[in-house]
């Protein structure tokens, strides 16, 4: 495998470092001083430390890697094998830091500062459906009384030629129309890279109940575009009627 190295993108106003390859206590010392680097340039607040390329870690680096995290106000492990979580239980952590294992943590965690703000990012209606019969409205209405917030969704993608895929992702921006769904996990990022057009899909979308969103729906959409920053990954998606 290559050289242990670190990537950089961003979901809202959050940090994700992707690490990728066969580490080294050299490799790791250089990782962890270009991530405390980047957050002391950027002042950055609010971090993810993304660990699912990594295949193997031992006691001493990932203890150079938990130190990089400590300045942020918060910062999430994401991505640990199984070996890595038994090390991180044996490992003192930061107050400020911790292992989240799946979306909807990382969602309950950082809330808020996920969210797309960028009008772009919105899906209008395009049948002349009044704004508050839809089924975006009515999402945005049963959301979080104290603030908006990110959603963690399950997305299963029915491509002609493929098996249908079960992904899990973030919803950082919803509208009447429909949602725009971010990727934090790389693996199944590039499943769907792979696809050759994903315009025009359709797929089903389960939303399950967590501490900001109380209720499970379910519905049906198609997807309307593909952008990829960098490594990461965002499907704009309508809503379709059932």
């Amino acid at each position: 495998m290559s050289k242990l190295r670190v990537s950089t993108r961003e979901i809202g106003s959050v940090y994700v470092f992707d690490l990728e390859g066969s580490p080294t206590q050299e490799t790791v010392q250089e990782v962890a001083w270009k991530i405390q680097r980047s957050i002391r340039r950027h002042r950055l607040q609010r971090i993810i430390l993304n660990l699912q390329l990594v295949p193997s870690l031992d006691h001493l680096g990932l203890r150079k890697l938990i130190a990089a995290c400590i300045r942020p106000r918060q910062s999430l492990i994401y991505g640990v094998s199984q070996t890595l979580a038994n090390f991180l239980e044996e490992t003192y952590l930061p107050q400020n830091v911790r292992v989240c294992n799946d979306e909807k943590d990382v969602t309950e965690d950082f809330g808020p500062f996920l969210l797309e703000k960028e009008k772009e990012k919105e899906i209008g209606t395009s049948n002349g459906e009044e704004k508050q019969d839809t089924i975006g409205y009515k999402l945005e209405r049963r959301r979080s009384k104290r603030m908006h917030v990110a959603i963690p969704l399950e997305l299963r993608i029915f491509s002609e030629g493929h098996e249908p895929l079960v992904t899990h992702a973030i919803a950082t921006n919803i509208s009447e129309g429909g949602l725009f769904a971010e990727y934090l996990d790389l693996e199944t990022a590039q499943k769907l890279e792979d696809f050759n057009s994903l315009v025009g899909t359709r797929l089903e979308i389960r939303i399950f109940p967590s501490a900001n969103f109380p209720e499970e729906y379910q519905l049906e959409g198609a997807v309307v575009r593909k952008e990829l920053r960098k490594k990461q990954l965002g499907l704009a998606v309508k809503f379709l009627a059932s």
